[in-house]
């Protein structure tokens, strides 16, 4: 019973610190605040999480490992490598670890809009999170992409990192726009993405024909 309690309130805890920190970021967020909202004491923080930080690393690290283990899992299962199939690894493990989340969606998805304007050093807790991904994915668009350089390579992943970060918090807005209030699908996001990343990471690399 009381190891069953104890996974309850860290799960309680991680759930409000998740919701506190996509509203009001690190800097904004108070153990004090997401003690009266989990309904919990200080010592039950400081037991499962230590300090403000802690926890916030714990919360990265419930949403980062099962998804870069997905990308890397759906990445590492492509035969032959291209820039089609290495963009479907990265974006659709997110949008279904997302999506699968029910009404808590949404406060996961502003959180992670709100991890990729943290400060240092916050910011790199986030960073070390996502790191051997980025490593594993960059590599791949190098086989796809043998003629971009590292810097090249470094912005276009920066760039579709972007996109998803974008569309995850600011969908329902832009949507809305063009009359669209209808559930939105990760299949057909995914595409959006990929058709256009597809369009730009080959722009870039793709010498330009001279005109006779």
């Amino acid at each position: 019973m009381r190891t069953r309690d104890a996974v309850a309130t860290r799960q309680q805890i991680l759930d409000v610190a998740e919701r506190h920190f996509a509203n009001y970021g690190f800097a904004g967020t108070s153990l004090r605040g997401i003690i009266k909202d989990a309904n919990v004491n200080i010592a039950a923080v400081a037991y499962h999480f230590g300090d403000k930080e802690e926890l916030f690393k714990a919360v990265v690290e419930r949403f980062a490992a099962p998804v870069v283990e997905e990308q890397l899992k759906h990445l590492g299962g492509i035969k032959k490598k291209k820039l089609k199939s290495i963009l479907e690894a990265f974006y659709l493990p997110p949008l279904n670890i997302v999506k699968s989340k029910g009404k808590s969606a949404r406060t996961l998805a502003l959180f992670l809009g709100r991890m990729q304007t943290e400060a240092d050093p916050i910011f790199s807790i986030i960073d070390r999170q996502f790191s051997e991904c980025r490593s594993r994915f960059i590599e791949a668009f190098r086989e796809c992409l043998p003629k971009a350089s590292e810097a090249e390579l470094q912005w276009q992943f920066e760039f579709m990192l972007s996109l998803i970060v974008c569309f995850l918090t600011r969908q329902t807005e832009i949507r809305k726009r063009y009359g669209d209030f209808s559930d939105w699908a990760p299949e057909v996001a995914s595409r959006q993405m990929i058709d256009f990343c597809l369009g730009g990471m080959l722009a870039r690399v793709t010498p330009k024909k001279s005109k006779s």
